[in-house]
């Protein structure tokens, strides 16, 4: 990995210690990018539908084209500071998404009797879970089949139509 950055064995072990130590940024990074650039940005369109798919659209592509997404879908985390970050990072996620899911549960396009933070959680889990999944094969999925399958998970999920 140090060949492939153009740097120093020695140097990359002074930065990370270790390989987990460099797997480990890696994921955090990988992560950081995905909730800067898709995850906690709101979406434009009329319908809670029409956003989400959007969303589900840019969260399949950008692991799909980010050339760390597929060695990231492999890893386990090591690092406990890095576990601790993932979990506040998934509360903050979880609490963004619930606002969501309950705006959408107001205005009458997601069942109420649904709890938004369990929908949420359980929303972002499958996602990340069925792309992580489709990247691990040999070869990858196709992207588009992809897309298609983790949005209709996702609109059964919440009870929405998924055309």
């Amino acid at each position: 990995m140090a060949q492939r950055a153009g740097v120093s064995e020695s140097l990359a072990y002074y930065h990370f210690r270790n390989k987990a130590g460099l797997l480990d940024a890696l994921v955090e990074d990988l992560y950081e990018r995905l909730d800067e650039s898709i995850t906690a940005v709101p979406f434009e369109g009329e319908t809670w539908k029409d956003r989400e798919r959007s969303r589900v659209a840019a969260i399949v592509d950008f692991m799909y084209q980010d050339p760390a997404a597929r060695l990231v879908a492999n890893i386990v985390v090591s690092d406990p500071s890095l576990l601790e970050r993932q979990r506040e990072r998934q509360r903050r996620l979880d609490a963004l998404g619930a606002r969501n899911i309950a705006q959408a549960q107001r205005e009458g396009e997601i069942d109420p009797k649904l709890d938004p933070h369990l929908l949420v959680s359980m929303l972002l889990g499958g996602v990340l879970a069925g792309v992580n999944h489709a990247l691990s094969e040999e070869p990858p999925k196709p992207q588009e089949r992809v897309e298609r399958e983790v949005w209709a998970f996702v609109a059964r999920a919440a009870g929405v139509d998924g055309a």
